[in-house]
């Protein structure tokens, strides 16, 4: 019966490592350990308790046996899993039986504790080595029972569509492994009170392993909902909390561990072992968190930059870089509010492509994209001053504002500047098509309430050039004056 069921252990464990190397989603070779871990620790304490190799059942050099119906109740935990994380339809339904089972054992053995009841779940296997006149007669510790009821529930909650179902599998793991750590710092330091009930039996190192691990499964499968959804973060939240999380764990253990090694071999005292643990704690502590400060530094300088760049975006346009038609409303609004106040002079030019459609029409968009690029270019240059305002407005549309102007002429100048130095033609050479630009100007005056009266008859003035054979320029200005000659002080 021993050497039946050593084999049948062993092949199982073979036939589930090959079986995890393929896993239907793609987890990383972590997971795959965190599966696989609790059945090796199993299948070495019972073959530790059928060949009388006391090293296996004690998992090395621990100091509390595994009894053996825990190791099977984490073989059925881990196999369970197993199945039906990487089995067909009937292996996912022969798995709620095999975790079923391994919360049992744990329901069994709290009821003996609890109620006083003599079922003896942890004297089935192996009877004769686990009766009260052994040697080292071992027990399933209380808490490593209440652990396997904990897990077990978890493993079966945590593929669940519910949230409340989620949260309470992910609980009952954490639970899981704060039991699980409390016992492997005990075994660590030799604190009887962390692995120990009253004078109940304590928990093995490798149960507490193995619990520690189906924990961390647990949380890691379900690490995008729920109570640990921040950590699966891929922001810098949840990168700071991966990386600091496990630092707060293993560099207080190692740290007290390194100070009482040193206390026992007499290399400082009490006072001076505290003191170092305390500074070599601050110390890394430190780096980490200026390791970490680093990290967040430089994706907060991403997200500005981001921010930035889509500000940028939402006031200019794609095509040409140039202020688009809010941006350009926002500043004439602001600039005929200033000249309310103090009577300063600007100008507005609209100006409209000649030969635009043709363009895309013969040689295609791409070539009218480059001329709308170039022509915006051209118009930056054509500023009359540096608080000048270039804008494209849609389709061949741009308007420049005069932010201040003395008389019509500078606006006049400005626009026969821009008609005389546009290209005539575009494309390569044989198929050119000629194009050109109409311009109107229209000088702000009192008469001109809002911003869209304004542009109207800028407008207006457009036409006109365009009525008037196209490459020329039009000034609007009001009824009976000389435009070229109005004077705007």
């Amino acid at each position: 019966m021993v050497v039946f069921l050593q084999d049948l252990v062993f092949y199982s464990t073979l036939a589930l490592w090959r079986r995890c190397r393929r896993p239907r989603r793609t987890w990383g070779n972590t997971v795959r350990v965190l599966i696989v871990f609790p059945v090796a620790a199993a299948v070495c304490v019972l073959i530790g308790w059928g060949t009388d190799v006391e090293m296996l059942r004690r998992f090395g050099a621990a100091a509390v046996t595994m009894n053996p119906a825990s190791a099977a109740a984490l073989l059925a935990l881990s196999g369970g899993l197993a199945l039906r994380e990487y089995g067909g339809r009937i292996a996912c339904m022969l798995a709620w039986v095999t975790i079923g089972a391994g919360c049992l054992i744990g329901v069994l053995k709290l009821t003996d504790i609890t109620i006083g009841t003599h079922i003896g779940i942890d004297t089935l296997l192996f009877a004769a080595k686990l009766a009260p006149g052994y040697v080292q007669p071992s027990r399933i510790a209380p808490n490593t029972a209440f652990c396997f009821v904990l897990i077990g529930l978890a493993l079966l909650l945590m593929r669940s569509g519910v949230e409340r179902a989620v949260i309470a599998a992910q609980a009952a793991a954490i639970v899981t492994a704060v039991i699980a750590v409390f016992a492997l710092v005990g075994h660590l330091y030799g604190v009887n009170a962390f692995f120990v009930v009253g004078a109940l039996h304590p928990v093995a190192v490798p149960s507490a392993l193995s619990l520690l691990s189906l924990a961390a499964f647990v949380l890691i499968r379900t690490s995008s909902r729920g109570l640990v959804a921040p950590l699966s973060d891929s922001g810098p939240a949840g990168r700071t909390s991966r990386a600091l999380l496990p630092a707060a764990f293993a560099i207080p253990v190692a740290f007290g561990w390194l100070r009482q090694q040193g206390e026992r071999a007499g290399l400082f005292t009490g006072e001076v072992g505290v003191a170092l643990m305390v500074m070599l704690t601050m110390l890394t502590m430190t780096v980490l968190i200026w390791q970490n400060a680093r990290l967040l530094l430089s994706a907060d300088m991403l997200r500005r930059r981001a921010e930035a760049d889509v500000a940028h975006l939402a006031r200019h346009d794609f095509l040409t870089g140039l202020p688009n038609r809010g941006h350009f409303m926002e500043r004439l609004m602001a600039r005929m509010r200033r000249r309310a106040r103090d009577n300063t002079a600007f100008a507005v030019i609209t100006m409209d492509l000649d030969g635009f459609k043709q363009v895309n029409d013969r040689l295609g968009h791409a070539a009218g994209d480059t001329l709308l690029r170039e022509v915006g270019a051209y118009l930056q240059n054509c500023q009359h001053r540096p608080e000048d305002l270039v804008a494209r407005m849609g389709g061949d549309e741009f308007v420049m504002l005069l932010d201040r102007i003395d008389r019509a002429t500078d606006a006049a100048m400005v626009a026969a500047r821009i008609v005389a130095g546009m290209p005539k033609h575009c494309g390569p050479r044989g198929r050119e098509v000629p194009v050109g630009i109409s311009v109107g100007i229209v000088i702000a005056d009192r008469g001109h309430a809002t911003s869209e009266a304004l542009l109207a008859d800028a407008d207006r003035a457009l036409y006109d050039a365009k009525r008037g054979g196209k490459g020329r320029f039009a000034l609007h200005a009001p009824a009976g004056r000389d435009a070229l000659d109005l004077l705007v002080i």
